[in-house]
């Protein structure tokens, strides 16, 4: 079977990964730039909304699925895809201590909550750090490129933007190219998924962050507060990111930037220096969970989209259930 995935961002990928080990020959339709939501993203696989102190939706099951997923493309590709260690909570004082070993206590959380730990940067200002166990950082451009390497040699990757896309007589002609089933995993603004399958929910969020530099102590764990500081492993950091809801195609902007700095300073007394300041628009849906499914019409065209910031921890396991819901389809 002829596989058809239109964007190759975290979900695109995840769903050509699926479709790659169950046989198909899959197409990658990509434009192929580095500055979209997923190439931008921080990678973080974090079970825990660390802001509000609760669990991503069905936190247990992605993180079974994406321990899997991740081993088995680290294999095939062999190369490291994570950063090493977990994400750390910033704990500024004792209540917050407190709170942090109160929520391990609960049944739910107490699978992600970890040992606390003394303070590792003179910079950093509180009282302890609480572990996120089980979290993570993945490597996103490195992954998206080795993941595009591969299917450009063992498949095919379609490069330049797709503006033909047509169903007819059980086959889906995508740029030319007639494949037997599609997915559209475009993120935002869905252009393709829109036109098949209506309108969205999107509630797109406007994201800015810095990759800074200091002189002095490095910083090797990856921490949050208000916000994250992130090491890159080259001396340098990922500081961020923003959240709004306007001005979604604008460029970066000096409040962004000046946010980000403030907060930062608030615990973390270094001087630093920004080196970059990136920008992406999230693809966050109003309740802020995914949509993906199958057309009523045309089964044979799918989509997935809608991951948001989470789409690190979230992909394997909705891509895999994306195609699997194709295969029990075809078997009824």
């Amino acid at each position: 079977m002829r596989i058809g995935i239109l964007g190759q961002g975290l979900a695109g990928t995840a769903l050509a990964w699926h479709a790659h080990w169950a046989g198909y020959e899959v197409h990658l339709f990509d434009r192929g730039q580095q500055d979209g939501a997923s190439w931008v993203a921080a990678g973080l696989v974090n079970p825990i909304v660390l802001k509000r102190k609760r669990l991503v939706h069905e936190a247990h099951h992605h993180v079974i699925a994406m321990d899997a997923f991740y081993a088995r493309v680290a294999n095939e590709l062999s190369t490291s895809l994570f950063f090493p260690g977990p994400v750390h909570e910033l704990l500024p004082d004792t209540a917050s201590v407190r709170a942090w070993e109160d929520l391990g206590l609960e049944a739910s959380f107490a699978p992600f909550i970890g040992p606390l730990y003394d303070l590792p940067h003179p910079a950093l200002q509180g009282q302890a750090l609480g572990e996120v166990l089980q979290s993570r950082r993945l490597r996103v451009p490195h992954y998206l490129t080795a993941s595009r390497d591969f299917f450009a040699v063992q498949h095919h990757v379609h490069g330049g933007a797709v503006d033909t896309l047509t169903v007819a007589n059980g086959q889906i002609c995508i740029q030319g190219q007639l494949v037997d089933a599609c997915v559209l995993a475009e993120g935002y603004p869905g252009t393709w998924t829109e036109t098949f399958f209506g309108p969205l929910p999107f509630a797109p969020t406007r994201g800015e962050g810095l990759r800074i530099s200091w002189v002095g102590d490095a910083l090797h764990q990856a921490i949050h507060k208000n916000m994250f500081l992130l090491p890159d492993g080259d001396n340098h950091y990922q500081a961020g990111s923003t959240y709004a809801w306007d001005h979604i195609t604008s460029g970066p902007t000096q409040a962004a930037r000046e946010e980000i700095l403030v907060k930062l300073q608030g615990w973390f007394s270094q001087d630093v220096r920004v080196v970059d300041h990136w920008v992406g628009i999230r693809p966050t849906m109003q309740d802020r969970q995914p949509r993906w499914g199958w057309h009523p019409d045309y089964p044979q065209l799918g989509f997935l989209n809608g991951l948001g910031s989470r789409g690190a921890l979230t992909s394997p396991l909705l891509s895999q259930r994306l195609w699997a819901s194709l295969v029990a389809a075809a078997g009824s």
